[in-house]
């Protein structure tokens, strides 16, 4: 397995990334401080790492498959790319994708989530909440009115810090995304009349992958 150099320096609360595995392309970044990220929010997690890539390679950071699976966690940029003259602190976007006006579907496929609300959670009307976390200004436009008229039919769950149903809490130490080091070219672009004659031409337009058996499955069913 090919292995390269990376010079690193780790201050604060940051850590080395590691690799879970032997063979594993990816390798840990983990949180360097606690972070709250309310449904809607974008945040930069600092890593407290600066670190220093031989010229030609990249890092790559990426979401990991399990916050992706279990979590409304994004990382709405990936994937981030670290260059390698890039000498300052290392940062992950994260951003939370929950949607409340969802929970009533939610509920639908996973009713225990009833039970979760009851226990864990009080209900709130969401202009009484707006009120006290950020005041709207009414202008008595008629856009302002509308939105109102629907704050006063809204309720949402509030955990005991005051915060809604499908925020995230990171804890420092977390586990919150994955980086690759990889090596890269640059193109030298160079003008051509007639670049579709150059090498082989696939055929089909943009989007397509070209003749597949179910383009040719379809056109017969026409």
């Amino acid at each position: 397995m090919e292995r390269a150099d990376v010079y690193i320096k780790i201050s604060g609360d940051g850590q080395i990334p590691v690799y879970a595995s032997p063979h594993a392309a990816g390798c840990d970044l983990y949180a360097s401080k606690e972070a709250v990220i309310r449904p809607g929010e974008t945040i930069i997690m600092p890593l407290d790492f600066v670190m220093a890539l031989s010229e030609g390679m990249e890092a790559q950071i990426r979401p990991r498959s399990g916050l992706a699976l279990r979590t409304s966690l994004r990382l709405p940029n990936s994937p981030g790319t670290v260059d390698a003259d890039y000498r300052n602190d290392v940062g992950v976007i994260m951003y939370n994708s929950f949607n409340p006006s969802l929970l009533p579907q939610m509920i639908m496929y996973d009713s225990d989530l009833l039970e979760q609300l009851d226990k864990y959670y009080r209900p709130v009307a969401l202009e009484d909440y707006l009120a006290e976390k950020q005041p709207l200004r009414k202008t008595g436009g008629h856009a302002n009115e509308i939105l109102w008229q629907s704050l006063m039919n809204t309720v949402i769950f509030i955990d005991e810090n005051d915060n809604p149903y499908g925020t995230l809490y990171i804890q420092k130490g977390d586990r919150i995304a994955q980086m690759i080091i990889s090596r890269h070219v640059q193109a030298n672009f160079i003008e051509h009349d007639n670049p579709e004659s150059i090498g082989i031409n696939r055929g089909g337009g943009f989007g397509s992958t070209g003749t597949s058996a179910i383009d040719e499955s379809v056109k017969q069913e026409k």
